[in-house]
């Protein structure tokens, strides 16, 4: 199991180089891609500026950690965007048009190949700065002590988000296997995303049960600044540990399920 892990992370490592370097073909548009980002960062920035200036706390939460949570929130957005979005986008397509047939021709993960292949590289760069400058400077205004246990438990959580993350957008894809179009589906990610930008906590208690347990969308964003907060009870630390867990490995269950029902748009 090791050695399999290892060998999809060198061959991650491998798509990462060769998508970096298809884009830098077209230079012009990857300037303009990182132009049009930078004007959204300056929005996000005013945003978080006005949310901070109010001086309003929100669920007991100081002004001043509003932007470990907004830079915890680009810093996923990034791996939304360049690990998962266009591979989202063309899913439903590739099994249309046959193409998903080669990927299960290849002696390696369907599901991996299937759900990452394509990553975009150089236009998560200012997000990158951007998330982490403000994660920073969230953590040093409200007080955070700089410890290891901080520093691992926050890095563990960002992790464990990003698996949350690609389970809960890939288990819908599986719906492609069946009914071949899903288009819609893509208002449905963006509408779920844009809930992980404040502390769940501003939201009624229902909602916050929900996007914590039984869609947990919550664990994304908010599990590390919470953590580090020390606004986390055991029972959520355990949760926020278990769940990304039982999701990967329902997604996985639940693709070997699909692949067997699969029938070829090329038969």
């Amino acid at each position: 199991m090791w050695q399999d892990l290892m060998k999809h992370v060198k061959i991650y490592g491998f798509l990462l180089k060769i998508n970096a370097m298809r884009q830098l073909e077209y230079r012009l548009n990857i300037a303009l891609n990182i132009m049009v980002e930078m004007g959204y960062l300056l929005v996000k920035l005013i945003y978080a500026y006005v949310i901070h200036d109010t001086g309003v706390h929100i669920a007991g939460l100081s002004p001043d950690s509003i932007y470990l949570f907004i830079g915890t929130y680009m810093l996923m957005t990034v791996f939304f965007v360049s690990m998962l979005q266009f591979n989202i986008v063309v899913f439903d397509q590739q099994i249309r048009d046959g193409d998903f047939d080669l990927i299960l021709t290849k002696p390696i993960s369907s599901q991996f190949m299937a759900t990452l292949k394509h990553v975009d590289t150089w236009i998560s760069i200012p997000n990158v700065i951007v998330g982490i400058g403000l994660i920073a400077y969230g953590w040093q205004a409200s007080d955070v002590p700089v410890s290891v246990g901080n520093i691992l438990g926050f890095m563990a959580y960002v992790a464990l988000g990003i698996v949350t993350m690609y389970g809960l957008f890939v288990l819908p894809l599986l719906l492609a296997f069946k009914f071949k179009n899903i288009a819609a589906l893509q208002s449905f990610y963006w509408a779920m995303w844009d809930f992980n930008n404040l502390p769940h906590k501003i939201h009624f208690r229902p909602v916050q049960l929900i996007g914590a347990v039984v869609f947990p969308l919550f664990l994304i964003t908010n599990w590390s600044p919470l953590f580090i907060l020390d606004q986390l009870s055991m029972i959520e630390m355990m949760w926020g540990v278990a769940a990304p867990i039982m999701l990967f490995c329902l997604t996985r269950l639940m693709w070997k399920k699909a692949l067997r029902h699969y029938e070829s748009a090329t038969s």
